[in-house]
């Protein structure tokens, strides 16, 4: 009889990085798809509230940018905590926990008997927010095969992205019927998503090989990827690998990458939540009716969602540094040409060609870089952080905006803030974005520390 062949964790990465995109993979990344879309739906729910909100409180839009912001205060907590909950724990469960968090305080939200209490609530649905964006990308770009890694993890940015058109769209049809509470009795679906995710998706393998977890992973693999594998295979146990921590991502060999991505990511959490949340109400301000002013964001912010479909071909024929400067100077150039017309037409087509390249390419491109730069032990870490920054810039936009409104100053000076802010994260872009293009997450982490002992055998396609 001859040996029976041994499964390593390099024989399984390898496996999982070449497979076929089976249907397996693509029903688990659907529900992950889903659960991503929904997150970005209740997000994106403040700038369709928040002319209702001021008007049943009597808010001033000091008052009114505190509840823009108290959302991305928890959402700073909740991504920072859940990337090391997640490195420690695994990624299937803190996930499903996370839609059922931001699912209940959606329905605390709908009986919040006074402004105080709304505020409260939201900034606790903020906390699952935020921890589900932490744990789902470095999912995605740790079960998908290598070569569909760029594509798969900025589709599934667009999904959330998705997720602001449609909170308008749905706005328009149920706010003037049904008031502002009725967008978050709608918030509450994603409870259902969450218990789908515990029933039915497999947990990383990545996290499980980390783990010492040999057999488990292999039988995932097994089950998972198609046109690979050894039948009769025993495995090799290998020594469990400690989670890493924040020192990774500061230690010598990455201070400069994630110095450049959290400063990237508070540009464009800045430029994103700080336009989804008032965009609105500056149309409104400007003379335009409650209903278009809707359905112009809807239109402005969908073609973001274009932008970041785009994106996971862009970065894999021309790479992510080109991709992530290029779409951040050229955004905040619209930005500024924006602010000087008044014109419908003008304003929708500025408008759309902003968040094209800002929250369409360059946002998505970002989370994409975010969740393959570190090794498996921090990846969640790495990612957590860096949306927890990202929410930094969503926290300050919101409040500052607040202020300019208030001061009652140009509108100019609403998108010049949007330009300067989308430039600056363009040339840190160019200037320290280490190039993922063409690697496996191991070969990534080999490149950069050095350390032969992640690498795989295998040629990346990503």
């Amino acid at each position: 009889m001859p040996p029976s062949p041994t499964t390593t964790s390099r024989t399984l990465l390898g496996r999982l990085d070449e497979s076929e995109f089976t249907a397996r993979h693509l029903r688990i990344y659907v529900t992950v798809l889903l659960g991503h879309f929904l997150c970005g739906f209740v997000i994106n729910l403040t700038g369709v509230v928040l002319p209702g909100v001021i008007k049943t409180f009597h808010l001033t839009s000091e008052s009114a940018g505190v509840f823009s912001s108290a959302l991305f205060a928890g959402m700073l907590v909740g991504a920072a905590i859940a990337g090391t909950v997640s490195d420690r724990f695994g990624r299937r469960v803190p996930l499903a926990i996370t839609l059922m968090v931001y699912a209940l305080f959606s329905l605390a939200a709908v009986f919040a008997p006074t402004f105080g209490a709304l505020v409260t609530f939201r900034a606790l649905q903020g906390i699952g927010l935020g921890a589900e964006i932490a744990v789902v990308l470095p999912y995605i770009a740790e079960f998908v095969p290598s070569r569909h890694r760029g594509p798969l993890v900025t589709a599934a940015t667009a999904a959330w992205l998705i997720g602001l058109p449609t909170a308008a769209a749905v706005g328009t049809a149920v706010v003037p019927s049904f008031g502002w509470r009725a967008m978050f009795v709608i918030a509450t679906v994603p409870a259902l998503v969450g218990f789908l995710m515990l029933a039915t998706l497999p947990e990383s393998v990545r996290y499980l090989l980390r783990r010492g977890r040999l057999d488990d992973a292999a039988a995932i693999v097994g089950r998972l990827c198609r046109g690979y594998g050894t039948p009769g295979a025993t495995t090799h146990h290998e020594a469990p690998e400690s989670p890493g921590t924040v020192r990774t991502l500061v230690a010598r060999h990455y201070l400069r990458y994630t110095i450049a991505i959290w400063f990237m990511e508070v540009c464009a959490g800045a430029f994103l939540y700080g336009l989804s949340s008032w965009l609105p109400s500056v149309l409104e301000g400007q003379g335009v009716s409650l209903l278009k002013s809707f359905g112009y964001t809807a239109i402005i912010t969908a073609a973001g969602v274009v932008g970041a479909i785009l994106a996971g071909q862009l970065i894999n024929r021309i790479g992510r540094r080109v991709v992530l400067g290029g779409a951040f100077v050229l955004s905040g150039l619209f930005c500024l040409v924006w602010g000087t017309t008044s014109a419908t037409g003008a304003v929708i087509l500025l408008g759309c060609l902003a968040t094209f390249f800002g929250s369409g390419l360059a946002g998505s491109t970002l989370f994409a870089y975010a969740s393959e730069l570190y090794p498996t032990a921090s990846r969640a870490t790495g990612l957590g952080w860096a949306a927890a920054w990202q929410k930094v810039g969503g926290l300050i936009m919101p409040v500052l905006v607040g202020f300019i409104l208030a001061m009652h100053a140009s509108q100019f000076l609403f998108f010049l803030v949007f330009g300067v802010i989308s430039i600056l994260a363009g040339l840190a872009a160019f200037v320290a974005t280490f190039e993922t293009r063409g690697r496996t997450v191991e070969q990534i982490t080999q490149e950069i520390t050095g350390r032969a002992a992640e690498s795989t055998p295998t040629m990346a396609r990503s």
